[in-house]
């Protein structure tokens, strides 16, 4: 009888090479509507830290009668001086809320020189100018004196200001700093692979309806 030679068992390296190419595919399936999920929950958790730090400023307007001036040199408490209206980082010791956003960066944050002396005037006016638009250019905030009072802004996942946000067109530092000197318009969009900015403000009409209701305006 002649023997039957069997077959050795094992994996050529095209089959080794088409069956890594099929898992990667899968990992890359996977592995993207996970990426995207996870981002999704980093907007919403740094859009809940701005809404945080609004109700933060509207108290602390309740409790001071004004505004708080940015942090302009990192430690957390405001920076109070002159220059009250420059654009800063929050203040986050001063009001125990928006240390920084979902992605470790500090908060942008900017007030009306209008509301940083104790007590707001009445009849209260916006004096600095701050105009926020959409991409396209479309105002969505009327202009003084009654303009938004407070701007705040995460710089999102690349850690950089976009567009009218970024003060000084650096793309190298994505640490959301904004060394420059910010002019008075800012962006608020849809995010998108260009822009990744989440910026929200606090109007006028808003503060001051919190500071009548807790008897502290006019």
């Amino acid at each position: 009888m002649i023997p039957i030679r069997s077959r050795e068992c094992g994996f050529t390296l095209i089959e080794m090479a088409i069956v890594l190419l099929v898992i990667g595919l899968l990992l890359g399936g996977l592995l993207t509507p996970l990426s995207t999920k996870i981002e999704g929950e980093r907007y919403k958790e740094s859009r809940n830290e701005l809404s945080k730090v609004v109700d933060a400023l509207m108290g602390y307007a309740v409790s001071n009668q004004r505004l708080p001036c940015a942090d302009t040199n990192g430690d957390g408490v405001e920076d109070v001086g002159a220059n009250c209206s420059n654009e800063g980082t929050v203040p986050w010791l001063t009001l125990g809320a928006g240390r920084e956003d979902a992605w470790k960066h500090p908060i942008r944050y900017r007030v009306d020189a209008g509301f940083t002396t104790a007590p707001i005037l009445d009849p209260a006016v916006t004096i600095s100018s701050f105009s926020i638009v959409d991409r396209a250019g479309a105002a969505l905030t009327p202009a003084d004196p009654g303009g938004p009072v407070v701007i705040l802004f995460s710089c999102g996942n690349d850690g950089l200001p976009n567009g009218e946000n970024n003060a000084n067109g650096a793309d190298n530092n994505p640490t959301c700093e904004n060394p420059g000197n910010p002019n008075t318009i800012y962006v608020q969009d849809v995010p998108d692979a260009n822009f990744d900015d989440h910026l929200i403000w606090l109007s006028k009409n808003r503060l001051l309806n919190r500071m009548v209701a807790a008897g502290k305006w006019p």
